[in-house]
């Protein structure tokens, strides 16, 4: 008998998250985005073992996936219609995407920093980073 596998599950887990991760490397003393190729939680510094901390997505997260269609919704426009005024709104709508992914990204960063538990041994080396 020979069990089946649904190859959907295993092919779009990774596309479609409700949550960044992100990892913190206790050697590093640094919290960093998760790559979405990573199998493994590791510092993409120092190579060792991570911890990975989960932030969940926000409203300016589908924000920006939003404006990513958008945007390549009015290049295919301007480019049928050959009218560069929607060509222009895509450009501004990119930028607007970009400045909100990287608010984003801040935000997740910021979260996944208040969960890092400091040790005391340690204490020294967080507020010169700015930290505490």
């Amino acid at each position: 008998m020979s069990a089946t596998v649904d190859l959907s599950v295993i092919n779009t887990s990774q596309a479609f998250r409700l949550a960044v991760k992100f990892l913190y490397c206790a050697k590093c003393k640094d919290v960093r985005v998760k790559a979405w190729y990573q199998m493994r939680p590791r510092c993409p510094r120092c190579m060792r073992d991570a911890t990975m901390i989960v932030v969940k997505n926000s409203p300016l997260t589908y924000l920006t996936y939003a404006l990513y269609f958008i945007v390549l919704g009015l290049v295919a426009y301007s480019l049928r219609t050959d009218d560069k005024t929607f060509l222009y709104y895509a450009i501004a709508g990119l930028a607007v995407a970009v400045i909100a992914a990287y608010v984003d990204m801040a935000r997740g960063e910021k979260l996944a920093r208040k969960r890092v538990k400091i040790a005391d041994s340690d204490t020294a080396t967080f507020r010169r980073r700015g930290w505490i």
